[in-house]
């Protein structure tokens, strides 16, 4: 939905407007509000208008009390939630979340949807600062002596403050493709946790709801899923679908109607190949040339002032950028099914089979691009991370790292390449309402042999057939030894690695 700023540094100043609204204009092309000084706190917000097209919902939102509410995402019960509290119709989610603060109603578990707002009342007290049960919306903070300041872009902060870059944020990279652990590639610079309100606690962590087994019917999953997709399509823009090879867009593809749907990828490549042989109705498929490439990832990596997290982000952006011209500013993904589903099929079968012997190694050796060694700051990050769940079985440890620490990782490539187009990431199946259901199956009833996510597999198999239904997954690679010039005969990781690292240089 946006990129906004709010800090009570005074080390922020007015002439700093100009470097903030180019960080951050990207993610909101249809309106900027400048730098907006008000109650001891400066504030910034750049608009893709999605709920509301009209100016009135444009922030930073002041309401009837003087506060100020700074938003990023979207509160997608929201006219439910305005006739509940208020027996009012709105037209602005911006709007009913403000009300919903200012009259104490506000209750974060019961936010359909996903966000990232920061609120300030009007004695400049720091109310809320609150993202998403599942981290879709970034939410970054640098804290020191003079006060606060929030971004939905860590590379302002940087820039702001000169902060230098975290040696151990690079050796998570090299581990995990992104800072797992230390929130930011820069010292000082954090992110808030997903489920997560700074000022006034957790309110959700996906931890209580592991053990709670209860056999749901395939019924009750589709009827989830058909929920996460009918509040997913609440918008007053244009929505389209990311449509891949893949049984969980497929599946989102069968359970409702889409005017627009789109992939991507190199000519020749088994997803491109396949679809094209579907004559699937409204899809636009878009060929990527190895020199576009090319030219979308230096343009991304000088944007975002930080590294990437896999090579597919550059093709995202290049499709959403492809759907914005069809005037697209919404587009459905299936993010979100393997971490919930179980659908990492090599190491969530290793992880089913272990009964209650975790070893760390092996799981590293599974997970990470490349292994920690023993004596590194991240391996024992892994290790403590682990011991901290000690009650849960192998397979659920397994699962509860997916969901908690790498599908934020997954969000923020989605969030960020999608945005850079000025288009926004939904995710049908990665929201509460599957997860209430995803979460009551063992792994017994997840996996399939060596094959994961049954249950979505059992789904879409009435409409694609067993074959593609329990076809086991494909990776998309993107080989970047076609792409950049290679002296040192790197691999295409190494390449990616190597590429990416110089931006923090």
């Amino acid at each position: 939905m946006c990129g906004f700023f709010i800090s009570n540094n005074p080390n922020v100043l007015r002439e700093h407007a100009d470097l903030i609204e180019k960080c951050l204009r990207f993610r909101g092309p249809d309106c900027s509000s400048g730098l907006v000084e008000r109650n001891g706190w400066k504030a910034y917000h750049s608009r893709l208008s999605i709920i509301d097209l009209n100016t009135g919902s444009n922030q930073p939102f002041i309401d009837n009390t003087g506060g100020t509410l700074v938003f990023n995402g979207e509160i997608l019960n929201y006219k439910e939630l305005g006739l509940k509290y208020f027996n009012k119709d709105y037209t602005s989610d911006t709007e009913l979340l403000s009300d919903l603060i200012v009259s104490e109603h506000i209750d974060l578990n019961e936010l359909d949807g996903f966000f990232a707002f920061v609120y300030i009342d009007s004695n400049g007290e720091l109310k809320y600062v609150a993202r998403d049960k599942f981290g879709v919306k970034p939410l970054f903070y640098h804290e020191d002596s003079y006060g606060f300041s929030f971004s939905s872009e860590p590379n302002v902060l940087k820039a702001l403050f000169e902060l230098s870059v975290n040696p151990l944020a690079i050796e998570e990279y090299h581990s995990a493709r992104a800072p797992i652990f230390s929130g930011s590639y820069f010292s000082g610079i954090k992110s808030v946790t997903p489920g997560e309100c700074l000022v006034n606690g957790t309110y959700f962590d996906c931890l209580n709801d592991f053990n709670n087994y209860d056999s749901p019917s395939l019924s009750e999953l589709e009827e989830n899923i058909r929920t996460g997709i009918k509040t997913r399509l609440v918008s007053d823009a244009k929505v389209g679908l990311l449509l891949s090879r893949g049984i969980d867009s497929n599946l989102i593809h069968q359970l409702a109607e889409f005017d627009h749907l789109y992939t991507i990828g190199f000519k020749d490549d088994d997803d491109i190949v396949y679809l094209k042989s579907q004559n699937i109705k409204n899809l636009c498929i878009y060929e990527c040339e190895a020199d576009e490439y090319k030219s979308s990832f230096e343009y991304l990596l000088k944007l975002r002032g930080e590294p990437m997290s896999v090579p597919n982000e550059v093709l995202l952006y290049k499709i959403a950028s492809i759907a914005a011209q069809d005037g697209i500013k919404v587009l459905l993904s299936g993010e979100g099914a393997d971490e919930f589903f179980g659908g990492y099929d090599r190491v969530f079968n290793w992880a089913a089979s272990c009964e209650n012997n975790f070893d760390l190694d092996t799981f590293l050796n599974y997970y990470c691009y490349s292994v920690p060694a023993k004596d590194t700051e991240t391996y024992r990050n892994f290790s403590q991370l682990f011991d901290q769940i000690d009650t849960l079985s192998v397979f659920e440890k397994v699962r509860y790292f997916f969901i908690k620490y790498h599908l934020p990782i997954l969000f923020r490539r989605l969030d960020f390449a999608l945005m850079a187009a000025g288009v926004e990431g939904r995710d049908p199946i990665a929201n509460h309402h599957v997860f209430k259901s995803a979460i009551k199956y063992t792994h017994q009833q997840l996996m399939a042999g060596e094959l994961g996510k049954l249950p979505l597999r059992e789904l879409i198999s009435p409409y694609k057939g067993a074959s593609f239904a329990f076809e086991k997954k494909v990776g998309f690679p993107v080989d970047l030894t076609k792409i950049f010039e290679n002296p040192k005969s790197l691999t295409s990781y190494e390449l990616w690695f190597e590429k990416n690292l110089e931006v923090l240089k």
